[in-house]
């Protein structure tokens, strides 16, 4: 079990999300901006969040995202399954191509008692609860000037 950066950066930007007053709503731009992530990437990233029904897209005069439904009701793990798969939690993380039930590898019965434990865990995880270290400051809205 490996997260793609697809995942990676659709946890960051729902913990970031999950961050602001319920109900705000933040323009693309200023994600892509805050949070380091090409547009183009992040665009395919929220348009994947909002047909899985974490975010919802608006348009109109207030242009943006805004999540779906509050962060406590949003897992890690069904953000990883709706980005990486159903089969995210069966993958071995050591031998992911050569490793099976039929031809395990040296660590599969070891990985395969850690897994569910480890599927627990980011079920519990909610992207409220994310840390907040190196999030971006959102008080800065503008550019930085350089000097």
């Amino acid at each position: 079990m490996r997260l793609s950066q697809e995942c990676r950066h659709a946890l960051t930007i729902l913990a970031f999300l999950a961050r602001q007053p319920r109900g705000k709503i933040v323009a693309s731009a200023e994600l892509a901006r805050l949070l380091e992530i090409p547009r183009p990437f992040l665009s395919k990233i929220l348009q994947r969040l909002s047909a899985e029904g974490f975010v919802t897209g608006h348009r109109g005069s207030v242009r943006g995202y805004a999540l779906a439904r509050p962060g406590n009701e949003i897992s890690a793990r069904d953000v990883a399954v709706a980005i990486d798969g159903n089969d995210l939690f069966s993958r071995c993380v050591f031998w992911s191509d050569r490793c099976s039930d039929a031809k395990p590898c040296p660590l599969h019965n070891q990985w395969a008692r850690a897994r569910p434990r480890i599927e627990s865990e980011l079920a519990a995880l909610t992207v409220d609860r994310f840390e907040a270290a190196n999030a971006p400051d959102t008080r800065r809205t503008s550019p930085r000037k350089r000097r």
